[in-house]
């Protein structure tokens, strides 16, 4: 009876503390055997973005027929002298486009697509720190308050802000040390028997 007491309260102590590296471990990438048709994915890098920054959407392998010129037109504040390169597919039907507002932009932006297959992507633009005249700060560094990638693999779990809860580690960490405390009070016991 002891013996399995002690074996259950180190198994629930285990489990208490793996728990939240489980809870946090990314998925792995499915197999190519995989028997589900996968949609093609569409992603809008930065969708919120300064006047004078660019944004990105990239379209996967197979959303458009290869080598197809897409078109492509935007909508907003002064959106005919924003800029916009990229908008024929690679031979994969993949295409990356690059949205760069106006310099006197402000709002949402919709830039539509249209081609063998459409899609509308809307990209909000900030004054930020930035003014219409001045875009002179260095574009690689990160404005305060970016959030930025973990690694830039594509494979990463949302920052969300949350935490493990002390009181589950705490718990955890105490059924690890009763089951340690029954599991030598055990050995004891058969050595003085």
């Amino acid at each position: 009876m002891l013996k399995k007491l002690a074996a259950i309260s180190l198994t629930v102590g285990a489990l208490v503390l793996l728990a939240p590296a489980a809870a946090n471990a990314a998925t792995a990438v499915p197999a190519a055997s995989d028997s589900y048709a996968g949609k093609p994915d569409v992603s809008v890098d930065d969708p919120i973005i300064g006047i004078c920054q660019a944004s990105t959407i990239v379209f996967g392998a197979g959303w458009f027929q290869p080598s197809e010129t897409v078109g492509v037109s935007v909508s907003g504040l002064n959106a005919a002298d924003s800029a916009v390169s990229g908008n024929t597919a690679a031979a994969d039907g993949s295409l990356v486009l690059t949205f760069r507002p106006p310099s006197t932009g402000e709002g949402s932006y919709a830039i539509a697509f249209s081609g063998s297959r459409s899609y509308t992507a809307t990209i909000t633009v900030t004054r930020g720190h930035d003014s219409a005249a001045s875009c002179d700060h260095d574009p690689t560094v990160a404005s305060a308050g970016t959030e930025l990638p973990l690694s830039g693999s594509g494979m990463e779990l949302a920052l969300t802000g949350g935490s493990v809860s002390p009181w589950i580690l705490g718990g955890g960490a105490a059924a690890l040390v009763a089951g340690g405390a029954l599991v030598a009070v055990g050995i004891s016991r058969r050595k003085n028997a």
